[in-house]
């Protein structure tokens, strides 16, 4: 296992905002996980998975901090579309394994950065309209219970997935593998299917800076659509994006501190306007 002392923690997070980690760890196995977890206080345990929809306060210093990235990312095949994903799999290698098996379902997550472990935690998607969440394909949670110190696995229907949210968001649970089942697809539906979805990147998403991807996970499109097109917030720092709705830019000198008065900001019009507003964003205060 790896510990790197006093380590930068924007290089592990997509909006590249973020403080010091004293101590922060790397376990390359489960049993380095929970041998870890076991040493230390889990009452001030801060982990991270991919690092998308992450935002750490680049004005302190955070004791103990766990990295996923490199804990597992083995596939292993199991039979008729079923396979155990490790944690630590990348999205687009799940999607190429799979889809050269013939098996597919997930395409329209190819572009997204993130681990297998973040994205069930999120219960990522496509967006509220197309109803088309990972958890559709999810059998069961393999997970460590850092509370109480045991491993085990859950079914689907215990882990409350809705729209980008689950129980692994407000739990000391810590996923580390998961069963999907996947569809039958043809492999050139498969290869059109990512195709469309990068060429949808290009066309619609802003790359301009660094990005968590959505902001909210509930908001009201007509305010957002406002924010949008008033390019809310600062030219040399954090702004809102004025092509991609509910996306926030940091153009590279950006701070922990601007993107909290953005967020802030849309949360108070939201609540003046009586509009419901949820925080899909993770804070690390």
């Amino acid at each position: 296992m790896e510990v790197i002392c006093n380590e930068s923690l924007k290089k592990y997070t997509t909006i590249k905002i973020g403080g010091i980690a004293k101590r922060l760890y790397i376990p390359e196995s489960t049993d380095e996980l929970i041998e870890l977890i076991n040493k230390l206080n889990s009452s001030k345990l801060y982990i991270i998975s991919g690092g998308s929809n992450l935002l750490i306060n680049d004005e302190k210093v955070f004791e103990e901090v766990i990295s996923l990235k490199k804990m597992d990312d083995s596939i292993k095949k199991l039979n008729n579309g079923r396979y155990y994903v490790g944690a630590s799999v990348r999205l687009q290698k799940l999607i190429n394994f799979i889809n050269c098996d013939g098996y597919g379902g997930i395409e329209y997550l190819y572009s997204l950065p993130a681990l297998v472990g973040g994205s069930i935690a999120m219960n990522a998607g496509r967006g509220r309209a197309y109803n088309l969440c990972i958890s559709d394909y999810l059998e069961e949670i393999y997970v460590y219970d850092y509370e109480n110190h045991i491993s085990k696995v859950m079914k689907k229907e215990e882990c409350q997935f809705e729209y980008r949210n689950s129980i692994f968001k407000k739990s000391k649970l810590i996923i580390v593998g998961a069963i999907f089942n996947f569809d039958i697809m043809n492999k050139e539906e498969t290869k059109k299917l990512k195709r469309e979805r990068i060429e949808l990147v290009k066309k619609f998403q802003d790359s301009s800076g660094y990005n968590f991807g959505s902001v909210f996970r509930k908001y009201n499109k007509y305010i957002m659509q406002i924010i949008r097109v008033i390019n809310f917030g600062n030219k040399n720092g954090v702004r809102f994006s004025k092509k991609t709705s509910n996306w926030i830019i940091n153009n590279g000198d950006g701070s922990y501190k601007q993107v909290c008065v953005l967020i802030d900001k849309v949360i108070k019009i939201h609540r003046i306007l009586k509009k419901d507003i949820l925080l899909e964003v993770v804070r690390w205060d």
